[in-house]
């Protein structure tokens, strides 16, 4: 046999155990091949709630994997950054924008211009979410399809509570129904409305909060997307058995993860993702 066929028998045998081990490695990973796309008969902006943090870089490596399988879901990770020139600057699917992180009110102000940025794109929704929390788009969309909303999420909260740090210092709002910013869902054309609203929203209390004022005021009330599609994963200890029972229970939609320790979250999430990527 010829040197020249040799090298070529040998190089292509290198390719296929290259082929084999990545294919190997997105298996151990718990995702399969990206080719094998999930459509959405509604089209998203998933407008992610980001800052700079090593637990935070692991969690945007996770769910950009996961975000990727739907078709029609544009996701955007967002946050500040004094150092950029520019208002916005786009990095991948990162945006940032110029300015500098803060609770109160820097969560708010930033997703006020993230929405601005992305206002004119074309989506039928806007999800608000954020880091931590992990979003079913396939079972968003069947619940979404059978009962459009203008504005609503997974989890809808009544202000009974002083909160220093979350601005909410005395009782004006108390009673005041709001969508948690965990996931918060707005049509387009209600988005369109908060946007040419936004100097009547509150910048001194907490981003989800004010959002709930501003739609008080525009006389929209929050909707639950679906009853019992709020799944708060939290008290695991990063124990996947455990965690595989909790979240087996039935199909969820919204996947909290909330521990006392981030890094138990983003073992976790890995197992939330896992378990969602072999559903079909």
């Amino acid at each position: 046999m010829k040197k020249r066929q040799i090298m070529f028998i040998m190089m292509a045998l290198a390719l296929i155990i290259l082929a084999c081990l990545w294919k190997g490695i997105m298996i151990h990973d718990g995702f399969t091949d990206s080719k094998e796309m999930v459509a959405t008969k509604l089209k998203y902006v998933n407008l992610v709630l980001y800052s700079e943090n090593r637990e935070y870089d692991e969690m945007k490596e996770i769910t950009q994997k996961y975000y990727n399988k739907f078709e029609n879901v544009k996701t955007i990770y967002y946050k500040f950054d004094d150092k950029i020139n520019e208002a916005y600057k786009m990095e991948g699917n990162m945006l940032k924008i110029k300015g500098k992180e803060t609770y109160v009110p820097g969560i708010l102000e930033k997703t006020v211009k993230a929405m601005e940025y992305v206002e004119n794109d074309e989506y039928d929704y806007l999800v608000r979410s954020n880091i931590s929390t992990i979003v079913d788009f396939k079972l968003l969309d069947e619940e979404l399809e059978k009962k459009p909303i203008e504005y609503g999420g997974g989890l809808i909260n009544n202000l009974q509570r002083l909160d220093e740090n979350a601005g909410i210092k005395d009782e004006t709002h108390f009673g005041l129904n709001y969508v948690s910013g965990t996931a918060i869902i707005m049509s387009k054309s209600i988005l369109k409305e908060m946007i040419k609203q936004k100097d009547k929203m509150d910048y001194k209390i907490v981003d989800d909060v004010s959002i709930g004022v501003l739609m008080h005021f525009l006389k929209k009330s929050p909707v639950i997307v679906k009853e019992g599609s709020f799944l708060i994963v939290s008290d695991t200890n990063g124990d996947a058995e455990k965690i595989i029972k909790m979240i087996s229970e039935k199909p969820y939609i919204f996947y909290r993860n909330r521990n006392n320790d981030r890094k138990t979250d983003v073992k976790q999430m890995r197992i939330v993702i896992d378990h969602l990527m072999k559903q079909k």
